[in-house]
């Protein structure tokens, strides 16, 4: 069976325009687990206006913004650092989980009961969230190369997800078969990608530069569109996998 992308297309847009109510509800959701953990965070003011000021995009290399802080600040940048990895890793899992809990429920004919779904949902979050940890660590290395190697590792490993979650696989082997599957249709998986991130480029470089409304509210109305836009990309994965089964 040859796999189009205009087929992708239009079997996303059918899904996504019959559940787009349970795919914004799951994206609500998700962007106030981002805002709550985020009003957590006390991170220290003065790291804060450095990044906001461009201190650390003006410098030569991540090595040399670091090696000119005070220990305190270094101090400072690695507990900001790890609890924003942690909302992000936290509020992505929560969402991936979610999307594809819903999948599951309406692709299975047999309609499973809720406590049935919420069971997998249980189940699958944990091993999920160190999948996304892994896969993290893995495309943030490859951006600090350069811009290039992160987004060929983010098409690589971008299945890894629904691998783990419908073939009961190990994580290795879940990011192993992701590899070798977007590997073969790099073009495909590539096109999805791209265009979030693309999309999410974008939408960031709005949102952040209207000054006339609450930052905290920016900050929501972006991580609710970003979902939005992250969830369609996972149902567009979801698609081409099942159909990649078939072939």
């Amino acid at each position: 069976m040859f796999i189009t992308i205009r087929e992708l297309c239009n079997d996303t847009y059918h899904f996504v325009s019959k559940e787009i109510k349970t795919i914004f509800l799951i994206s609500i959701i998700a962007a106030f687990i981002s805002v709550l953990i985020n009003m957590l965070i006390k991170p220290d003011m003065h790291i804060i206006s450095m990044i906001e000021n461009n201190k650390f995009i003006n410098s030569h290399s991540v090595f040399d913004f670091i090696n000119n802080m005070t220990e305190y600040e270094k101090k400072a940048l690695l507990r900001y650092s790890t609890f924003k990895i942690i909302e992000f890793l936290t509020s992505k899992t929560f969402l991936l989980g979610s999307i594809i809990t819903l999948i599951t429920y309406l692709s299975d004919n047999k309609k499973q009961p809720i406590t049935f779904l919420m069971i997998f949902f249980a189940k699958l979050l944990p091993s999920l969230f160190i999948l996304n940890c892994i896969n993290n660590i893995i495309i943030q290395i490859g951006f600090m190369f350069f811009i290039f190697p992160g987004i060929f590792l983010s098409i690589l490993l971008a299945l890894s997800p629904i691998i783990l979650a419908f073939q009961k696989n190990t994580l290795i082997d879940s990011i192993r078969m992701s590899i070798s599957i977007s590997w073969k249709y790099m073009n495909i998986i590539g096109t999805g990608v791209l265009f979030w991130m693309c999309v999410k480029f974008f939408l960031t470089k709005i949102l952040l530069n209207i000054h006339l409304m609450n930052k905290s509210f920016i900050f929501l109305i972006l991580n609710i569109n970003i979902n939005v836009f992250f969830s369609i990309l996972i149902i567009y994965l979801f698609r081409f996998y099942m159909l990649f089964q078939r072939t």
